[in-house]
């Protein structure tokens, strides 16, 4: 199921955003690294 996009603030974690609430690397992200919008970067590929 689609989501609004959020991307990780984390310097270490990859330049993607993610839109899907089933998205497996997405839900490793914490709450706390999470911030709303693609941030201008593509589509994680599982969220493809």
């Amino acid at each position: 199921m689609r989501v609004t996009a959020y991307h990780s603030t984390n310097q270490s974690d990859p330049d993607v955003h993610h839109d899907d609430r089933d998205c497996p690397v997405g839900k490793q992200i914490p709450e706390r690294n999470r911030a709303s919008g693609t941030n201008g970067w593509p589509r994680c590929q599982r969220c493809k």
